[in-house]
């Protein structure tokens, strides 16, 4: 059995124990179990080692703690009562955390950071995963990865399914809002760096759906995508350096050969050139250029270009004004724009130690409410940034009979949790539609020939995202 510790190292005293004043304990912890022994000491020069003392209890990972064999013997009965409260037992479980730190550090190739992780998890579950040579960056990471923030009970996580007008059918363009159950990225594993990418969800939401609204599409629907570009200088010293680095020679090696190798293909340039080239790129004529314009309003080359800075989050802004023709309809109203509010607003940890993040949308828009239309742009998975509630839409204060708003009116501003990028777009060849037709009964036979997967006369391709 492998332990930490030893006889001579991180000896402690109980005060207050009865008949034990002066006395000196230690603790041997099993490196495989977590389990603590307390030992108390025999006289010195009368018990040589381990074997002479006395086990007097051992702590269990967990916190469980027995007696062991000389436990009465070594402490009376006002002992026994100190012995097991929770004051001393924390001194002992303090202590043993010690030895097992300072016995796992003691090991070569072991880590501070990885030591404290790995004997805190054997000392509090009887099980160590975290490897003792690991480093600072992936204790942190590890422990994120572990960490269980567990969310406030009184959380809202279901919300149902709500229609606004209550009379839209199967046959009508509508739009739909799936919430979802906020869900963090994984880190990309062998080949596949970064993050990985969410999955596009699906108009059944799938498990992590808690929620819908369905409304029907009104203008002003649009959206923007874009990328970040920005402006970028290179001189030729620079991009020669560059070259350099390539093959491993970098930094003042690098420009000064960079420097030299430019010059030397320089057969036209006149001495005097050379030189004040040579001065600039060392670094010692900042006002070159200045001269130069001045003298001869010239400057040097920059290279100047526009590259590829980031993509970006595309937003989205949608107006629904919806009022209400029964009172049904105008609890349904009132209930989606709750839907929004509640769905939206940041979650509480038990204790309130931390925020979580809210509930996250999947928005669709659905063509005769059956599959996604072809012909708008589709959105990735997003945020709620805003809702702007207007009570008074017709800039008049009215009320039904029964306390009721006459109208309402929303304005929701959204935002994607991910960039669109090129691979995102599926081939024009693989998605089919057949709903635009003129003809019922050939729009029904497509339709219908679509749904089962059989359709051979589609439309042109879709726009995609």
């Amino acid at each position: 059995m492998a332990t930490y510790g030893a006889r001579e190292k991180n000896n402690f005293s109980l005060p207050g124990i009865g008949g034990q004043s002066g006395a000196e304990f230690y603790t041997i912890v099993d490196a495989d179990t977590g389990k603590i022994t307390v030992y108390k000491k025999q006289i010195a020069g009368n018990i040589i080692g381990i074997s002479g003392d006395s086990p007097v209890a051992s702590i269990e990972p967990g916190g469980t703690w027995k007696p062991e064999k000389d436990f009465e013997a070594v402490f009376d009965k006002a002992g026994q009562k100190i012995f097991g409260s929770e004051k001393v037992q924390k001194e002992i479980k303090d202590a043993g955390l010690q030895t097992a730190r300072a016995g796992c550090e003691a090991v070569a190739g072991s880590t501070p950071e990885g030591c404290r992780q790995r004997t805190e998890e054997l000392l509090g579950t009887g099980k160590a995963t975290t490897s003792p040579d690991a480093d600072a960056d992936t204790v942190a990471t590890d422990t994120l990865n572990k960490l269980n923030i567990k969310e406030n009970p009184k959380t809202r996580n279901t919300f149902g399914d709500f229609r606004y007008p209550l009379t839209i059918n199967d046959a009508q363009d509508v739009m739909q809002f799936v919430m979802l159950k906020y869900s963090p990225r994984e880190l990309g594993t062998g080949d596949n760096f970064g993050f990985t990418q969410r999955e596009r969800v699906g108009k059944d939401g799938g498990s992590r759906k808690i929620g819908s609204a369905t409304l029907a599409i009104q203008g002003g629907i649009s959206d923007l995508n874009g990328c970040e570009w920005g402006e970028d200088n290179m001189n030729l010293v620079k991009l020669e350096a560059a070259k350099l680095a390539f093959s491993g020679i970098e930094g003042a090696e690098a420009l000064g050969r960079a420097t030299n190798e430019l010059l030397g293909r320089m057969n036209n340039v006149s001495d005097d050139m050379k030189k004040a080239l040579k001065v600039l790129y060392a670094g010692k004529a900042a006002g070159l250029n200045s001269l130069l314009k001045r003298t001869d309003g010239a400057i040097l080359n920059p290279n100047l270009e526009l590259l590829f800075d980031k993509p970006t989050l595309r937003p989205f802004t949608f107006t629904f004004k919806m009022s209400a023709r029964s009172k049904k309809e105008a609890d349904q109203i009132v209930k989606i724009i709750r839907f929004f509010k509640q769905g939206m607003a940041p979650r509480r940890s038990v204790g309130n130690l931390f925020l979580l993040a809210p509930h996250t949308f999947q928005v669709h828009y659905l063509a005769k409410g059956l599959k996604e239309h072809p012909y708008i742009g589709k959105m990735k998975e997003c945020a709620l940034l805003s809702l702007k509630t207007d009570y008074t839409p017709e800039n008049n204060y009215a009320t039904l009979p029964d306390g009721y708003m006459v109208s309402y009116q929303i304005t929701l501003e959204m935002k994607e949790l991910e960039p669109v990028f090129n691979d995102d777009y599926e081939s024009d060849t693989e998605q089919q539609f057949a709903s635009f037709r003129e003809d019922p009964e050939e729009n029904k036979k497509l339709q219908e020939d679509f749904l089962n997967g059989t359709a051979n006369d589609p439309l042109p391709g879709e726009i995609g995202f």
